[in-house]
């Protein structure tokens, strides 16, 4: 091997060699999600149970006050017929008076006793003009790229990003504009369960259980995440001659990505790459998410033509860089 090259991480080598005793692997975010699903589940299960509970001893306890008055005016009833008793407290005879209203009269009648209905309907007006307004007037991306690294740079540099992207993608969706979103998820150790709710783990659930975003800009922490092993494609299977290419990664250090994004002279690490997620079936359909793949697989070959491999030189600090040499 040349000795300008360098060696290239893969997905098989890991980020820093460890000491000491053996640390029990840690549950993975999918497992993590899927605990906490479940609990989700039990609890709504456990609160509509309870729901139901007070709602039938509240139907008892009505049926029960119903049945009795109906006995008890039935009884009135007997007695009224056999000559018990001349009148009844609880049985009156009214003859209703038509009354003639008013026109407002009228109006304020109609509104009070369709009140909910016309709810409803302005309801349901609202909630379809809304989505009209929004389906008219929002743009939807051509293409998703979510960037997980951390690297601060990266996860500033949106605009730059999708300006980079667009030039390769057409109008897929016919909008007239070609647009490709970046969706900056930060990964790093930290990413705890606490963040499923509010955080940053949430955003990245709900992306992997859509079909939108397939391709990803990752690191070797967050590839432990997202098990880049089972969700992402081989790559090298792809582009076995790229010098760029290992395993599921294209890696952008020695690329001229980051002259291409507007950062002229910024070297980034080692371990980040672009990657694209397997088409499965998710919560969309599988036909769906094959699309999206062959959008981004056609974008990323074109990424590929045009960084070609660059030497990088850039000393590295182990206790920076996460052992990265």
């Amino acid at each position: 091997m040349p000795a300008n090259e360098e060696k290239h991480p893969t997905n098989n080598e890991p980020a820093q060699k460890t000491s000491g005793k053996r640390k029990d692997k840690p549950k993975s975010f999918l497992e993590t999600v899927r605990e906490i699903d479940e609990k989700e589940r039990k609890r709504e299960e456990e609160i509509e149970a309870k729901r139901n509970q007070i709602l039938e001893e509240r139907r008892k306890k009505e049926q029960e006050a119903y049945d009795k008055k109906i006995r008890e005016e039935r009884i009135e009833l007997m007695r009224l017929k056999q000559g018990v008793i001349s009148e009844s407290e609880t049985i009156h005879e009214e003859k209703e008076e038509k009354k003639k209203l008013s026109l407002w009269k009228k109006i304020t009648n109609f509104l009070y006793h369709n009140k909910w209905w016309l709810v409803i309907t302005v309801f349901l007006i609202g909630t379809f003009g809304y989505m009209a307004v929004d389906l008219l007037t929002t743009v939807h991306p051509d293409m998703i790229v979510m960037v997980l690294t951390d690297d601060p740079i990266l996860q500033q540099t949106n605009n730059y990003l999708s300006e980079y992207f667009e030039q390769y993608i057409d109008d897929i969706n016919d909008d007239g504009k070609v647009v490709v979103d970046v969706y900056a998820i930060p990964v790093d150790d930290n990413i705890s369960v606490n963040e499923y709710y509010n955080g940053n783990m949430t955003k990245l659930s709900s992306q992997f259980q859509m079909a939108d975003s397939i391709m990803v800009i990752t690191d070797a922490v967050a590839n432990k995440t997202i098990l880049a092993d089972e969700t992402l494609v081989d790559l090298e299977e792809l582009f076995p001659d790229n010098k760029n290419v290992h395993g599921k990664g294209f890696y952008i250090r020695n690329t001229d990505f980051m002259d291409k994004v507007g950062y002229t002279g910024v070297v980034l690490d080692r371990d980040i790459y672009i990657g694209l997620r397997k088409p499965i079936k998710t919560m969309d359909s599988l036909a769906e998410m094959q699309e999206n793949y062959d959008i981004a697989l056609d974008v990323l070959t074109k990424v590929i033509d045009d960084l070609p491999y660059v030497q990088k030189n850039r000393t590295f600090e182990p206790s920076i860089e996460g052992g990265i040499q």
